[in-house]
């Protein structure tokens, strides 16, 4: 199921770039002093853009001229895959039981050109196979390793995890990663984003900012770039 983003020119195309070229701003910023540039994008529930925004975040910054890698580490309900058209056959779950090299696992993944201009790559680790027991594999040692590994390789390493309130897999991720993410819609109550951030907090996780997706510009008096339905911003803490 191909799910990555065309090359069209709509109205609505060039608002999302620039929401996420704004998204890529405020995450430069707060990766300034961080070493290395790790984040987990993540959310409180299911189905509130997590994956989507990875994705396109990742895009912005190939667009920019940054070397990048990403990795999913929702091994409950991987898709990252998805989004880069990729095949699900060896992944970060080999790699973590030690089935496959992590260079016999990670792709190289063309983007559609810029505007006519040079082709673009990024590297992407898919997931591959749903595990039962994905706390205790991504909260081993071989979860670090692999994490130093993919960031010596690139100017940032974005993550893709589970939802941060159904399970404890996320948390034990964003004690590695140097930041967290944290992805909402307009269906995320304040007590579900509020319970996620104290989660992420009290697992030593650095809340970089809020993606708010999916949000209406007539809501808390946003206009412009932010509207159409679109990622807003990273909200630095």
């Amino acid at each position: 199921m191909r799910r990555w983003f065309g090359g069209g020119a709509s109205e609505q195309s060039i608002t999302r770039s620039e929401a996420f070229r704004v998204l890529r701003t405020n995450l430069e910023v707060a990766l300034v002093d961080l070493e290395p540039a790790s984040v987990i994008v993540t959310s409180a529930h299911p189905g509130e853009g997590k994956t989507a925004t990875c994705a396109q975040i990742a895009r912005s910054f190939v667009d920019a001229g940054r070397r990048v890698v990403v990795v999913d580490l929702d091994l409950r309900h991987p898709d990252l895959h998805n989004w880069f058209d990729l095949d699900n056959v060896r992944g970060a779950s080999d790699v973590l039981s030690e089935r496959c090299r992590l260079e016999e696992a990670l792709h190289h993944v063309e983007l559609p050109t810029v505007n006519g201009g040079p082709s673009r790559a990024l590297y992407v680790l898919t997931a591959v196979t749903t595990v039962t027991n994905a706390t205790e594999i991504l909260g081993g040692p071989r979860t670090v390793r692999l994490l130093e590994a993919l960031s010596a390789q690139a100017d940032i390493l974005l993550i893709d995890t589970p939802p941060v309130l159904p399970v404890a897999d996320t948390l034990v991720v964003a004690r590695i990663a140097a930041g967290a993410l944290l992805v909402v819609d307009d269906d995320t109550s304040v007590e579900a984003a509020r319970a996620t951030k104290d989660a992420l907090v009290r697992n030593h996780a650095r809340v970089l900012g809020v993606v708010l997706n999916r949000f209406s510009p007539k809501v808390g008096g946003y206009s412009g770039v932010y509207g159409y339905g679109e990622p807003v911003a990273a909200a630095e803490e």
